[in-house]
């Protein structure tokens, strides 16, 4: 598995959600929530201001899946057969058996369970298939949203990474958090 994990990024379904490859035929509903200024607020990345944008991103994305390097699953609704976010590992240090944990959601599903719902099954996607021992993730300071997503799927709070990140043009400090394999309870 280790050696075809982001070419061949398996499906992986929940009760309300299934994680998939992205598509060129999403980018209507990646455009869609991407474009908001507050969905772009605490990422590393502008709001899309066209299509051109939501583009470049899926052709990174592609870029990833290619040559197996960390790359998202798109988060679908099933509900609604629509894109609403993404998820995945953005960093992975094969040697030391860890990797960095992120994700984005569509303004219009924030809480409601969703983010927690599809990061809990990446996470264990890294701890039984990726055979890590350690996951991170890290927010700006200010996004309490994602900081309790991450308290509620066990992470623990490291710290506070002084002006760790240059973000949008601006030194931020970040929060670190990790979960270890032998703490998950996710399963």
């Amino acid at each position: 598995m280790l050696l075809d994990t982001f070419s061949n990024l398996p499906i992986i379904e929940t009760e309300r959600l299934i994680l998939r490859k992205l598509l060129y035929s999403d980018k209507e509903d990646i455009f869609y929530y991407a474009s908001k200024p507050e969905v772009a607020k605490y990422t590393l990345w502008y709001p899309h201001q066209s299509k051109v944008d939501t583009l470049e991103f899926l052709n990174i994305v592609y870029e990833g899946y290619r040559t197996n390097t960390p790359a998202p699953w798109g988060i679908e609704l099933k509900a609604i057969s629509k894109i609403i976010g993404t998820v995945g590992f953005v960093d992975w240090d094969k040697n030391n058996h860890k990797a960095e944990i992120g994700y984005a959601l569509s303004q219009d599903y924030w809480n409601k369970g969703i983010t927690t719902e599809a990061v809990r099954k990446v996470i264990n996607f890294g701890f039984n298939k990726m055979e890590l021992i350690r996951i991170e993730a890290r927010c700006k300071r200010e996004n309490v949203s994602s900081s309790r997503v991450l308290v509620k799927l066990g992470f623990t709070f490291e710290g506070i990474l002084r002006e760790q990140m240059l973000v949008k043009g601006k030194f931020e400090d970040m929060m670190i958090y990790s979960l270890l394999a032998k703490e998950n309870k996710n399963n």
